[in-house]
């Protein structure tokens, strides 16, 4: 029994328990076939997730859209409301570099209608994030579009 503990004692954790560990589940696979177009994707994809996540625990509200190019993340100021202002980070393949937008938000549709955008030059997830919710914040003062329904006038 001895011995066995003695093993144990010795024994290196088969998870190192530093900093890094926590962003394993975090990576992106490479290998001898990858091409140079599926990494730029896949390190979208990753920066627009870390960029979510923070932005959710900013408060706001997030979809994120990876099934088609452009990669993007819309950010809701409340809630999903028709005409609500929304931010948007998307990933420019052509230009490999992060594009930042705002619109409204038409509920019916599910669709954002552009108000602005421009380039953004960070090249981090935590740069992205912190210019986004500056932003985010911005809009949340701004009232939403006013919304006409058709019932309204009969």
């Amino acid at each position: 029994m001895s011995n066995f503990n003695e093993w144990l004692d010795n024994k290196e954790p088969l998870v190192p328990l530093d900093e890094a560990s926590g962003s394993a589940r975090y990576s992106i696979e490479v290998n001898y076939r990858t091409s140079m177009e599926e990494a730029i994707d896949a390190f979208a994809k990753l920066s627009l997730g870390y960029v979510s996540a923070a932005l959710k625990n900013c408060g706001f509200h997030v979809k994120n859209i990876y099934d088609k190019k452009p990669y993007r993340v819309v950010i809701s100021t409340r809630n999903w409301d028709d005409g609500e202002w929304v931010g948007i980070v998307l990933f420019d393949q052509k230009e490999n570099c992060f594009i930042l937008a705002k619109g409204h938000y038409n509920k019916d549709r599910k669709t954002v209608s552009l108000q602005d955008s421009h380039k953004s030059t960070c090249k981090s997830a935590a740069e992205i994030a912190k210019e986004m919710r500056n932003y985010m914040e911005k809009l949340k003062k701004e009232k939403p579009r006013a919304v006409i329904h058709l019932s309204q006038h009969l």
